[in-house]
This record gives structure tokens, sequence and C-alpha cells, in this order.
């Protein structure tokens, strides 16, 4: 083999990567709503005036349930990027992404509270939850295409 086939061979499979790549979200928009509803549950079992035997048995589901979740995200994702191809900016873009969910969640829960609304924290979680479910998708697929490019570029 020359130089220009190994050349043409590398740039075939850097294509075919990058398409796998980018054929899957970096992460499923299904999980990040699921780890929403843990938090959500977390917040209604923490909330004042929630009886003893419905924080005990609500912690224990959820406490499960995260555990079939991410078992299932275990048992069906095919692919991930391997960490070398995560760089900083896909980090910094997953982050920026939570931190908007987060900072949502805080400002409902806090609106709620001072207007005295019962289970505040309860409601901001679902608010953030439906942030996650709609923009999880872009987000999941354009952090896909970001790697693709990387892997394209060869860098």
């Amino acid at each position: 083999m020359n130089v220009e086939e190994a050349e043409r061979s590398l740039a075939l499979i850097r294509r075919t990567q990058a398409k796998a790549v980018r054929s899957q979200p970096w992460f499923p928009a299904w999980y990040a709503a699921g780890v929403g509803l843990f938090v959500t549950g977390v917040q209604f079992v923490t909330e004042p005036g929630t009886p003893v035997v419905v924080m005990m048995v609500t912690g224990l589901l959820l406490a499960a349930g995260m555990g079939a979740l991410i078992a299932l995200l275990v048992r069906t994702r095919t692919m991930t990027a391997h960490r070398s191809l995560v760089r900083a900016n896909v980090m910094t873009l997953f982050m920026l992404w939570l931190a908007l969910g987060i900072g949502l969640c805080l400002a409902v829960a806090f609106r709620l509270d001072a207007a005295e609304v019962a289970y505040a924290r309860t409601y901001a979680g679902l608010v953030m939850t439906a942030f996650l479910l709609v923009t999880g998708p872009f987000v999941g697929r354009w952090m896909s295409a970001l790697l693709a490019r990387r892997i394209e570029s060869g860098s």
C-alpha cells in the first residue's frame, strides 16, 4: 500500500467513524429526563409536610428507579465516543446546559416558594425535567456533531 492509498483508507475510516457518532446523540434525552424525574422525586420527599411513610417508600422507589435507569443506559448504549475525543468545548457545552436547567429549577423554586406555593421545589423539579426533555435531543445531537467533526479532522 502506498501513501495515497493509506491516506484514502484513513479518510474513509474517519468518515465512517464520524457517521457512526452522528447517528446517535451523545446522550439519550430519555436518560436526562429520567435524571430530572429522580431530582423531582428527591425534591418531593424532602418537602416540608411530606409524611414519613411517603418519604421512605418514595425514597426506595427512587433509588430503585435510578438503578434501573442506569442499567438501561448501560444496556442500550451500543457505542460511545472515546474520552480522548471529548474536549473542553464539548464538556463546557454540556455543563452550561446542565447549569441552565439547574438555574431554571432554582428560579422557579424560589419564585413559587416566595408565593408560598406548597411543594414549590417539586414543581420546580418538574419544570427542570421538562427543560431537559425538550432541549436534550438538540444538545445531544449538537455534541455528537462536535465529536464527529473532531474525528473527521483527525485531531
